[in-house]
């Protein structure tokens, strides 16, 4: 790929994002506001750490949307592996981290069309009509066969680890819930049963790459 960033940004509908810089997207406050308390969960899944082999290992830092960067640069950074050191991705590990506003991209289809989170963020179909479902969870048709694969759930099937911050869900997906008139347990209930499949929800995104860190993992921003 000659430029997969700008090619990517097109094929997902994203552009919008550069002219229009939601409010999200550059980082400002939103406006819902987490519970007044945190999550006094104790109990935490680490066994994706069993999950990491191989020599090479990398762990991806997504605090934002970054108009599709994060799984575009977990995708490009596992195929160059491949044809650089014809490494199989079997034999690495690749963990991707969503954390702050990079949350959203951790959310299944129903809680994107039900917020508008596409609407909010710029996200928008090839007729600019915001999206209304997550653009990076899963291949659609309406994208070019040579992107059509690089979503979550490709990069999950080839045996990439895909972990949420459990702050960034009370701070920006929370409040959602409990502005429709749900008390906080409740709220709380919704949002962690609208997260996607497979996703390894860990007490916050920082300590999940610190963890990966320990377990041999380099540090890459990808957003």
């Amino acid at each position: 790929m000659s430029n997969p960033r700008r090619e990517f940004l097109g094929l997902i509908g994203a552009g919008a994002l550069v002219t229009a810089a939601p409010r999200i997207v550059v980082g400002a406050e939103p406006a819902f506001r987490a519970p007044a308390r945190p999550s006094h969960r104790t109990a935490w899944d680490l066994s994706w750490t069993d999950r990491l082999r191989g020599r090479h290992r990398a762990v991806f830092d997504a605090p934002d949307l970054s108009e599709g960067d994060p799984i575009l640069r977990a995708m490009v950074w596992g195929s160059q592996y491949r044809d650089v050191f014809g490494t199989d991705l079997r034999d690495t590990s690749r963990v991707l981290v969503l954390r702050h506003l990079g949350i959203h991209f951790a959310m299944n289809d129903a809680y994107w069309a039900r917020f508008a989170i596409g609407a909010e963020t710029g996200f928008a179909d090839a007729a600019g009509r915001p999206l209304t479902v997550n653009p990076v969870r899963a291949a659609r048709a309406d994208v070019p066969a040579p992107f059509r694969d690089l979503t979550l759930e490709e990069f999950q099937r080839s045996g990439g680890i895909v972990l949420s911050c459990h702050l960034a869900l009370m701070h920006y997906v929370v409040p959602r819930y409990a502005a429709t008139g749900l008390d906080e347990a409740a709220a709380l209930e919704a949002a962690t049963r609208d997260l996607l499949p497979g996703i390894v929800e860990q007490p916050s995104g920082i300590f999940a790459v610190s963890v990966a860190q320990e377990h041999g993992c380099q540090y890459v921003p990808v957003s």
